[in-house]
């Protein structure tokens, strides 16, 4: 890599962790939801299940991850292999799934899609328990709270049993919302993650040492491709981005906006105040 490169991905990634700076410092001041939109609809169809709450779980869980990252090499000046890629590919899920919850304005279904995570959530929840106690089985309370939600959003737990696997929330929310290279990105983030080692030639460098020719094993340093590290970095940023940007729009009140302010009337309207 050139010197021209390597400060071509820092320049990136310092953009970027001045956003993340930003966002992580925002908190959950930045989740609050307005009387009449679509989320605090969706909050009284999943209550106690609110959808918005799932929503702040979800992005604090994005931007938990690319602050870890934006302190490690940013902060602690530690640039690791593989290690970067865990958090990317953490980021890029979560924030994912959250635009998955929300690829429409129909509170109805995005109150569904929400439920349909809570059940996936008591179901992985009872699979771990069962690593510990064989005779275990799901949360009664917390089921029979998601097949009150159900009952109420006309529902059944046959519509929320279909596993969801990550990849196709993924794929949904690249698709709804055009961020096509956080797909690509997320494969390679896991593959990193994983120790998969088809994904080194894209993600690493490899400076070989005391290469003769002859012997059948390499020597080398295996080191951070930086201009990969910005570009993943970047894709991951640019699905928090959509997925806060998204969540701020259904927590609006259409009624709300200030376009009666902006938008021209059709015809004139005079008003008059009648006299005693």
């Amino acid at each position: 890599m050139t010197q021209r490169e390597s400060d071509l991905a820092w320049t990136g990634m310092r953009l970027d962790f001045n956003r993340i700076e930003e966002w992580h410092r925002s908190g959950q001041k930045a989740w609050n939801v307005g009387s009449g939109s679509v989320l605090d609809t969706a909050d009284a169809l999943t209550e106690p299940h609110q959808v918005s709450h799932l929503l702040g779980y979800l992005l604090h869980t994005a931007v938990d991850h690319l602050h870890a990252l934006k302190t490690l090499l940013a902060d602690a000046e530690a640039q690791h292999t593989f290690a970067p890629y865990t958090l990317i590919r953490g980021s890029i899920e979560a924030a994912s799934t959250a635009l998955w919850i929300l690829q429409d304005a129909d509170p109805r279904l995005v109150a569904q899609r929400a439920l349909h995570l809570e059940h996936q959530n008591l179901w992985d929840q009872r699979r771990a328990t069962k690593l510990v106690d064989k005779d275990a089985d799901f949360d009664e309370d917390r089921l029979a709270l998601l097949k009150k939600a159900l009952t109420r959003n006309n529902l059944t737990t046959a519509v929320v049993k279909k596993p969801l696997h990550v990849s196709e929330t993924i794929a949904t929310a690249a698709a709804v919302f055009a961020l096509p290279a956080s797909c690509l990105t997320w494969q390679l983030c896991s593959a990193a993650a994983h120790g998969r080692p088809w994904a080194k030639q894209f993600l690493t460098l490899f400076e070989a040492h005391d290469d003769d020719g002859i012997s059948k094993t390499l020597s080398g340093e295996l080191t951070s491709n930086q201009l990969a590290m910005a570009i993943s970095l970047n894709n991951a940023c640019d699905v928090f981005d959509k997925a806060r940007t998204v969540r701020t729009a259904h927590s609006r009140n259409p009624n709300h906006t200030g376009s009666s302010f902006t938008n021209p009337s059709s015809g004139l309207h005079l008003v008059t105040k009648r006299l005693r």
